[in-house]
């Protein structure tokens, strides 16, 4: 809970999802702008085919998300990439017009510098070639800048930088390069060999002095010196030997996936609806985007309407259903018959006035009136009541047991005798 809590403070998250299905190499794309943007998305975030816009905004604000990426695939085979803030927009929409996988990337690389710690830390934003002057590259760079935590040059920690997120436009295609990459330093002024030394001391029996050793060929033109526009004078002490406080490093950037050649087709101004505040393709005068305005406006009155009578009806039919409910138990309380009181007394005098004494304690409790016979009904005939038989009586006089159905209780009467 206070990674969770830290997590939010520091900024918001993001979920990387699909909308419909984009196929294998969609789906390995999506992760892998996921593994870009760790730890601040969700990693494990499982979508359905059927999930829509509102069941990601749905979530977001339990997980703390102010942003969403969606991959759709149009029916023409077009990747699309849709950036949403949540809950209110604007929302970009992106046409992928190529893009390289991770995989694929490493494998040409003949060596891979990664680290196991590089993915705990947000990337770095570097953003490149974009007009502020323009009302749509102003709205991109605040996306995308409000995505990523801010840095704070005087207190950051360089050790926690790891990676940088490239955003390059170019102007001539009108396209934006989205670059991944690996941020390593090394010490400048210092060649192969004693770069060897700052390692590990190899072994020097073969050599009579250090400088053959320095100069034994370990050095050549291809390991020179990086150019002065990439080489920093560090304020920090940086993790790699040789990169000390005050000394000069060169920075180097080692590319590790994903590539992604984005074009810019429409803003909106909702999440997934709304007004286009921009469309490449299409361009409208002042008084048409009026017309439009006002027909928006309308539908959304129409819509708010619609609702509340969709509501007013809802519990409308609700007290109705309640009305009817309460009728028909007034009506079934009417036709059933009240139940007569009824008590073991009255079995009991019919049997002292019929046979002349008490009857014994035991045939009461074996003749006891069951619940089933109490509830039993003319009108339903299937019911059956069942009577425990009696002992056989000690006296000359017969008893037998009614069977009639017509008796409430338990009922005797003396069998004549046969003349």
């Amino acid at each position: 809970k206070q990674w969770y809590q830290r997590r939010v403070a520091i900024t918001a998250g993001t979920f990387v999802g699909n909308k419909g299905k984009i196929g294998k190499s969609g789906l390995s794309l999506m992760l892998d702008v996921r593994k870009c943007l760790e730890p601040l998305t969700a990693r494990n975030l499982k979508a359905r085919k059927y999930n829509k816009i509102k069941d990601y905004i749905h979530v977001s604000s339990q997980f703390g998300v102010s942003h969403l990426l969606l991959m759709s695939k149009s029916m023409l085979g077009y990747m699309n990439l849709r950036v949403c803030k949540v809950p209110r927009g604007p929302t970009l929409s992106f046409r992928i017009s190529s893009f390289l996988l991770l995989k694929d990337l490493v494998s040409s690389l003949k060596r891979v510098k990664t680290h196991q710690q590089s993915h705990e830390s947000a990337p770095l934003l570097i953003m490149n070639g974009f007009d502020e002057s323009l009302p749509h590259h102003k709205l991109i760079t605040t996306t995308f800048q409000n995505m990523l935590p801010a840095v704070n040059v005087k207190t950051v920690k360089l050790n926690s930088i790891k990676r940088c997120l490239l955003l390059n436009y170019t102007a001539d295609t009108d396209t934006i390069e989205l670059r991944h990459y690996n941020i390593a330093a090394t010490p400048v002024g210092v060649n192969k060999a004693v770069k060897k030394l700052l390692k590990k001391v190899p072994d020097l029996s073969r050599y009579s002095d250090i400088s053959e050793f320095l100069t034994n060929g370990y050095f050549s033109e291809s390991d020179g010196e990086d150019g002065p526009e990439n080489q920093v004078e560090l304020p920090q002490n940086l993790s790699g030997k040789g990169n000390m406080k005050s000394n000069r490093s060169a920075v180097r950037l080692t590319e590790l996936g994903p590539r992604l050649t984005l074009k810019l087709v429409k803003i909106q101004e909702g999440v997934g609806e709304g007004e286009v505040l921009y469309h490449s393709h299409v361009k409208k005068t002042a008084e048409e985007k009026k017309k439009l305005r006002v027909k928006i406006e309308k539908q959304k009155v129409l819509k708010e309407k619609r609702k509340k009578e969709q509501a007013k009806n809802v519990e409308r039919k609700k007290k109705e259903r309640e009305q009817e409910t309460s009728k028909k138990r007034k009506r079934e309380r009417a036709v059933r018959p009240e139940k007569d009181e009824y008590s073991d007394d009255d079995d009991v005098q019919y049997y002292k006035d019929e046979i002349g004494e008490m009857p014994d304690a035991e045939l009461l409790l074996r003749t006891k009136r069951t619940k089933r016979s109490e509830n039993f009904s003319k009108d339903n005939p299937k019911k059956k009541v069942k009577f425990a038989e009696p002992e056989p009586s000690t006296s000359k006089t017969k008893i037998e047991h009614s069977k009639s159905t017509n008796v409430k209780g338990i009922a005797f009467r003396r069998k004549k005798k046969s003349a």
